[in-house]
């Protein structure tokens, strides 16, 4: 077997910056979520729908990245 083609050792650096961003990601959408949901109608809770959205969007955008990158890149045994 070629060297090209053997699995690494250990997952990449950017694998695992991947991994991390998208937890810490989920997380904090997670906990926006659960503290607007009480919140009165407001600006502020419209500001922060908007923000929960487009946090979700972004969090979906590095999902499909951490996805290709996965998917190009061979795991460890």
């Amino acid at each position: 077997m070629s060297t090209a083609t053997q699995a690494p050792a250990s997952y990449t650096r950017t694998a695992i910056a991947l991994h991390w961003l998208l937890a810490a990601a989920l997380l904090a959408n997670f906990v926006l979520g659960v503290y607007m949901h009480e919140l009165p109608f407001s600006m502020t809770r419209l500001k922060l729908y908007n923000w929960h959205k487009w946090a979700g969007i972004t969090t979906l955008a590095a999902s499909l990245l951490r996805l290709a990158w996965r998917l190009t890149h061979r795991p460890p045994p």
